[in-house]
């Protein structure tokens, strides 16, 4: 009989917080419990890699022996786990194992001991610490979301670790230790805050410490399947009877829901294996693709679902392929100031930098795809085009993590036939931590409504200048009148139709005019297009916020040869010694007047009629504004 671990409960004291509400308390995301507890952990196993060497990071889920349940009902046997003992007999009773190679392991102390300068604590962090901040954009955030997610994945609230990890004199040591998230309760006049540690209690009773050395070893083995090779440190983390069928992620939502101790086990963990494995592809792709093609992945990822190996395609062929070359693209920017990258069916790579203050805060990508190049299968679960629209078009990842935050539609407009398009934006590292701090607890959005902060600021700023940076290489028809982007009669400008085809039509190069026999060198008259001009008034004050910000109002005229044409507006701050320091268009708030069509800072206008444009400044401070015209795409 496997002898108990001793129980520890977390006993209330001053600024202690209940168990069960710590989930409720980081906030929720939109992802489902099964892909917070592989993005957090993967960002886990990511953050703790030893050097450049790349990690292995995996999940194995499988089902238990009733020796294997008793064992566990007497290792746990003190406490609270008393639904454990109901368990015993029930055979698809299962438990899910995450665990790394190739990382440091939870190493520090092992017990609530100040840690000098420079010495790890991940032990203590993940173990004893709740909510401790590492939002410094280099890692996942904090050491709470994702504690508390891997909890609410078990149905007994349980996770039981083991590490083998360096400790403080530098020999390799084995950690094993329990830990539970339940409900509060009140036992013998005191109050408990649902916190439980299974291990050993130190010299005075008043703490837990992780069993350590040979017994944790020897838990470890009996306990986990992937064990630790020598010289090998990692951790290991058995989430206790795991939440695995989920109705709100179900292949078919016809039909009933499935139930994970009393469905047929084969169909539950097919559904789980279907679920596991797109959570993996599309949250941790970036770690599939290697930077130089032949080289290793920057991540080893594995998925076993009741002793089956799942394939999880890392190929660069299908989408994950189009996916890796806007990364790749990107990395290879960096790296050498330009890219020659290009998608699997050969079509170039563009990457465009983000700017703000003239400062680089970013890279986009823009990946053309020509369906009618490929074979494009429709059970690729990493392509926007598909039917279950799980992925949208535009990825979001920080620049040092490489962990896809999520993928959004900015733009709203649908591909043109016979062309598609996706785009990967990746922050630089110098703003990893302005976009870590806009993102929520679950890092899986970067969040800006509401907030004044320079986050979001940069936030906002970055999807007004991504979305016009598509919209003007894949959408250069949005600058024309809407009566004709009927796509029956649409006739684009040729600068816009060269852009749209660029990847497949070459364009000549220009011929120079030639002057006629006879002329000599005299002069010629020229036959191009009339100038464009904006004819504007003074601005005009219109109102004063309270914060100080003046509404002003520009009347103007646009003349041109054409019936049509574009409007730039531009306003920057007058500075010392003249300085001019550029507005974002977001702060400006532009109004375009009646009979123009509105995209941020350009118009579609019509020529010779009067309308006006409304903007605000910043308060107390001189503004210099710039509006210039051109044809209808807005951009000759």
């Amino acid at each position: 009989m496997t002898e108990p671990l001793h129980w520890f409960p977390k006993r209330f004291s001053p600024g202690d917080m209940d168990a069960s509400g710590g989930d409720r308390l980081l906030g929720k995301s939109e992802l489902s419990r099964l892909a917070v507890v592989i993005r957090e952990m993967a960002q886990n196993s990511w953050d703790a890699r030893i050097g450049e060497s790349a990690p292995l990071f995996g999940i194995a889920l499988r089902r238990t022996t009733y020796q294997y349940r008793e064992a566990l009902a007497s290792l746990l046997s003190a406490g609270p786990l008393t639904d454990l003992d109901g368990l015993r007999r029930t055979s698809n009773f299962r438990v899910l194992e995450i665990y790394d190679r190739g990382t440091c392991g939870l190493d520090g102390p092992s017990d609530l001991s100040p840690a000098g300068r420079g010495t790890s604590t991940r032990f203590q962090d993940l173990i004893l610490k709740f909510g401790v901040s590492h939002n410094d954009g280099s890692t996942g955030g904090t050491y709470g979301f994702g504690k508390t997610a891997a909890f609410a994945y078990s149905g007994l609230g349980t996770v039981i670790y083991w590490t083998r990890c360096r400790n403080l004199e530098g020999y390799l040591e084995h950690r094993f230790i329990v830990s539970s998230f339940r409900s509060s309760y009140e036992r013998s006049g005191f109050q408990y805050t649902g916190r439980h540690w299974w291990g050993r209690s130190d010299d005075d009773g008043t703490s837990i410490l992780p069993v350590t050395g040979p017994a944790a070893a020897a838990l470890g083995e009996q306990l986990f399947d992937v064990g630790f090779a020598q010289n090998e440190t990692g951790t290991s983390i058995l989430i206790l009877d795991p939440l695995i069928t989920d109705e709100e992620d179900t292949e078919d939502p016809q039909a009933d829901p499935l139930h994970r101790l009393s469905s047929d086990p084969e169909a539950v963990e097919k559904d789980f294996a279907r679920r596991a494995r797109h959570a993996i592809r599309a949250n941790l792709w970036p770690k599939m693709i290697p930077e130089i093609p032949g080289m290793p992945a920057p991540m080893r990822l594995e998925l076993r679902v009741h002793d089956r190996v799942i394939d999880l395609d890392p190929q660069t062929s299908g989408m994950l392929g189009h996916w890796g070359a806007g990364l790749n693209a990107i990395r290879e920017m960096r790296r050498t100031g330009s890219s020659s990258v290009t998608t699997p069916s050969g079509l170039p790579v563009k990457v465009l930098e983000v700017s703000r203050y003239q400062k680089v805060i970013g890279h986009l990508a823009l990946v053309r795809r020509i369906p009618s190049m490929e074979a494009p299968s429709t059970e690729d679960d990493l392509d926007p085009a598909s039917a279950d629209g799980r992925i949208l078009r535009i990825a979001l990842m920080r620049g040092r993590a490489e962990l896809i935050v999520t993928t959004v539609d900015w733009v709203d407009r649908t591909p043109a036939p016979g062309m598609d398009w996706i785009a990967v934006y990746k922050s630089t590292d110098e703003f990893d931590a302005e976009y870590a701090d806009a993102e929520p607890p679950a890092h899986d959005n970067w969040v800006s409504d509401g907030a004044g902060s320079e986050s979001a600021k940069i936030v906002r700023h970055t999807r007004t200048r991504v979305s016009r940076l598509i919209r003007d290489e894949f959408f250069p028809e949005a600058a024309l009148p809407s009566a004709d982007r009927d796509p029956q009669r649409i006739q684009l400008p040729t600068g816009a139709l060269s852009r749209r085809l660029g990847a497949l039509l070459p364009i000549s190069a220009p011929t120079p005019p030639t002057s006629r026999a006879g002329t000599g060198g005299g002069r010629r008259r020229s036959s191009g297009p009339a100038p464009w001009i904006v004819e504007a008034e003074a601005p005009r004050l219109i109102c004063t916020s309270t914060d100080g910000r003046q509404r002003q109002e520009v009347s103007f005229a646009l003349r041109g040869g054409e019936d049509y044409g574009c409007v730039t507006l531009a306003a920057s701050l007058i500075g010392d010694e003249g300085l001019h320091e550029p507005i974002p268009v977001e702060e400006l708030d532009i109004e375009w007047g009646p009979g123009t069509t509105d995209h941020g800072d350009e118009a579609l206008v019509p020529t010779g009629a009067m309308t006006y444009v409304r903007f605000s400044g910043a308060p107390r401070r001189a503004l210099r504004i710039s509006m210039s015209g051109g044809p209808a795409d807005g951009r000759s």
